[in-house]
């Protein structure tokens, strides 16, 4: 039974906010390409080259964050709704379920120390556990642009197209059943973050 026409509690819009704005940091990321050349290391501008490379990963790792914490904050408002409406307890459930695995490596990630690149292998490790490279590749080849795509491994753990489609169901389905927004109104992926796109290296 559809709640349309009705007040939807304040927990509804708070939970859309959440869904909609880690739809718009995975479509930030889609995006995103990392351009990559280790070049020499006795070539002038490798510092450089370094340093924009690091710039690049970090601004996607950024967009990955605000991705797992919308997911999360997602996960505690759908846990709420489904008090308060009966009808959403087989969806959270599901949602629940689904997003499981990122949000326990959330979790894990929280760890400051996981967040410092401190070294080469810290960001080709990073790339690595994303998919961006294969698990033998020592690291990217050289003048390698790193598309980042569907089959990106959010929290190393699951694809980021699988995830943004379960956010989406969710989304669309708070919105059919309370009609939060009219369609052609509908604020849609904004950007989250200011992170740059790639690197010129």
């Amino acid at each position: 039974m559809s709640s349309a026409g009705l007040a939807a509690p304040a927990v509804v819009y708070l939970l859309a906010d959440h869904l909609d704005a880690a739809l718009a940091a995975g479509e930030d990321l889609l995006k995103t390409t990392l351009s990559w050349n280790a070049g020499d290391a006795r070539s002038e501008g490798l510092t450089e080259r370094r340093r924009q490379e690091r710039q690049a990963v970090e601004a996607a790792r950024t967009l990955e964050m605000v991705l797992l914490a919308r997911v999360l904050k997602s996960r505690e408002g759908a846990q709420e709704l489904a008090k308060i409406d009966g009808q959403f307890k087989v969806i959270a459930r599901l949602y629940a379920s689904g997003t499981e695995a990122v949000a326990t490596a959330a979790v894990e990630m929280a760890d400051p120390t996981s967040l410092a690149f401190d070294s080469g292998n810290g960001i080709t490790s990073y790339l690595r556990t994303r998919g961006l490279i294969e698990k033998e590749d020592a690291c990217p080849l050289e003048a390698a642009d790193l598309a980042i795509t569907e089959q990106f491994l959010v929290a190393g753990h699951m694809n980021l197209g699988a995830l943004l489609d379960l956010v989406a169901m969710f989304l669309d389905t708070l919105e059919t059943h309370y009609e939060l927004y009219d369609q052609p109104q509908r604020s849609g992926a904004q950007s989250s973050t200011a992170a740059t796109t790639g690197a010129a290296v």
